[in-house]
């Protein structure tokens, strides 16, 4: 048995490298899918001549050498591709004020989209920064990816945020824009996507928003929606009980002091202080219930202290529900990160001197805003939009 796993292997290898060495100047492949019953192959996503290609390879026994596996190479098609990418930015909402501090590029949003999109599916991504910073524009590789590549209609939203020049934001601020700018999707996407097949992406504080939306059904009733509404939402590194940010001692995340002083910093700018008064109401976890939407839940290695238990913590407390809604967990390992992405991300984080160990946290928005495609953040984003 030994013999003829080793022998197979070796005759994969064999058919791989001759494929590599007559096609690819480099061999890249995405991932190799074995089907279920039988042993025909497909790599995908090979890199040949600087464009990803699949190949199939289908199962071709030996009657005459029954000991050994052998594949023969059938076609060679192209694999994932690039379609033109268009962006419009709309103001959702017009100004409160028309002071500086309340500009209007805070309500506004960036939709990406196709030709002829209408039956695309719609994801609104709202990104992260504390709720204190962040911006719209930093995404428009995140646009091309989702969009060019995978076939989706993708809206960036801006929201105010807690600092002098992005609206002095104090919740309920951040989330009620969230829900005028879902309201104006809703009523508006139509000639860029399906109103009707609509999905939340958020990551870090953008995460918290579109999870309290999901959970918490009075943002979306103040502007006439539902839970319903939603198809789906993707949470990437989210605070999901404030409280147990700012809790010490005895931290039950294991936060230490100096941790605590940084998030009470953060909830007094962004929720007006860190008591349970002012922290239990705007956490996701406090509104969990039997009709909210799919969840996809992800942390990453060298995540933001916390947030990692934290999604633990959101999960479970889902999975009590009865009935529970669907809900899944997924933490990013540093092997699921390319040198580039973290190499960038070791850059970015040093910018930010609190916040600068945590490298992972910075790796995962990288990761979901690359020009390649197929890295495994990315992945996971795409198969579970696909698959509801």
């Amino acid at each position: 048995m030994k013999k003829k796993i080793s022998n197979t292997l070796l005759s994969l290898f064999i058919v791989i490298f001759y494929v590599s060495v007559s096609y690819a100047e480099q061999y890249n492949t995405d991932a190799v899918d074995l089907n279920p019953g039988n042993l025909n192959l497909t790599i995908k996503n090979m890199e040949i001549q600087g464009n990803p290609t699949d190949i199939q390879l289908t199962f071709a026994p030996n009657p005459a050498d029954p000991e050994n596996i052998y594949w023969k190479l059938g076609d060679i098609t192209p694999g994932l591709q690039m379609k033109t990418v268009y962006k419009d930015t709309f103001a959702y909402r017009e100004t409160i004020t028309t002071v500086e501090s309340d500009p209007l590029e805070r309500h506004q949003l960036d939709i990406y989209y196709t030709d002829n999109p209408t039956s695309n599916k719609v994801i609104m991504f709202v990104p992260g920064g504390a709720w204190r910073q962040g911006d719209k524009d930093s995404y428009e590789a995140l646009g091309k990816t989702l969009v060019g590549i995978h076939g989706f209609t993708l809206a960036v939203v801006n929201y105010r945020i807690s600092n002098d020049t992005g609206g002095n934001a104090v919740h309920p601020d951040h989330i009620q824009d969230v829900a005028s700018a879902f309201k104006w999707l809703k009523q508006n996407i139509a000639p860029y996507g399906d109103p009707d097949t609509f999905y939340l992406f958020g990551q870090s504080a953008g995460a918290h928003l579109v999870s309290l939306l999901a959970t918490d059904r009075k943002w979306l009733n103040a502007v006439g929606y539902d839970l319903s509404d939603i198809k789906g939402v993707i949470s990437m590194s989210a605070s999901y009980y404030l409280p147990d940010l700012v809790t010490y001692p005895d931290n039950p995340l294991g936060l230490s002091a100096d941790d605590t002083v940084v998030f009470k910093k953060l909830m007094l700018d962004a929720f007006g202080g860190w008591s349970d008064a002012d922290l239990v109401d705007p956490s996701p976890q406090s509104h969990i219930n039997p009709d909210q939407p799919p969840f996809l839940v992800i942390y990453s290695y060298n995540d933001i202290s916390g947030f990692g238990p934290e999604a633990e913590n959101f999960v479970k407390a889902v999975k009590t529900l009865d009935p529970a809604p669907e809900i899944a967990l997924r933490a990013i390992e540093f092997s699921d990160y390319t040198d580039e992405v973290w190499e960038t991300a070791v850059t970015q984080a040093s910018q930010e001197p609190v916040l600068a160990e945590f490298v992972g946290h910075w790796a995962e928005v990288i990761a979901i805003n690359p020009n390649e495609p197929t890295g495994y953040v990315t992945k996971l984003i795409v198969e579970f939009f696909q698959s509801h």
